[in-house]
């Protein structure tokens, strides 16, 4: 047989086989060619087959390699571990862009808050929020009393929730 009459003959036959079974139009059209190079390459054992001998034999190479793809696609689904989706959810986290524009409002929003403030509270809530110092970095950072920086920063919340509350940006809050 000439496999340019099977392919002209069987094509159709084989690539809806595929297509039900694989439910991918790409992945059908990948095995349909799979099927007419195994044919191609084997085509000297094929020759004292009838013509429905050889149309149920294509057809069940191209049902083989469906059910091959689909094992190959569950094992692919049973590797995945938790880390790997922890890893997904990290990735799609990471680069969730409408909460970073968000945050980056947020942040600007509060940052042009804190530089209305006066003195001390805007130095102290610039270290403690903006910089992430601790209680005893400020302390010393500024050299003033702990017990001092403390009743500061209480002011300075106090005092920027209200400017926050007062130019309308509670939903910063």
């Amino acid at each position: 047989m000439d496999i340019e009459y099977l392919i002209e003959n069987y094509s159709k036959l084989v690539y809806k086989i595929c297509i039900n079974m694989l439910s991918d139009s790409v992945e059908a059209e990948d095995v349909v060619q799979e099927v007419y190079i195994s044919v191609y390459k084997n085509i000297d054992r094929y020759k004292n087959l009838t013509q429905e001998e050889f149309k149920n034999l294509i057809c069940k190479i191209a049902l083989n390699k469906c059910k091959d793809i689909l094992k190959s696609n569950i094992s692919k689904l049973n590797k995945i571990t938790d880390f790997d989706i922890t890893k997904l959810e990290n990735y799609r986290d990471d680069n969730d862009i409408n909460s970073k524009i968000v945050e980056n409002e947020r942040k600007n929003y509060i940052s042009k808050i804190i530089n209305e403030l006066k003195e001390p509270y805007k130095k102290v809530i610039y270290y403690y929020y903006i910089k992430g110092y601790n209680l005893d970095e400020i302390s010393i950072k500024l050299k003033i009393p702990k017990s001092t920086l403390k009743v500061q920063i209480y002011r300075a919340k106090k005092i920027l929730k209200e400017k926050i509350i007062e130019s309308g940006g509670d939903n910063f809050l």
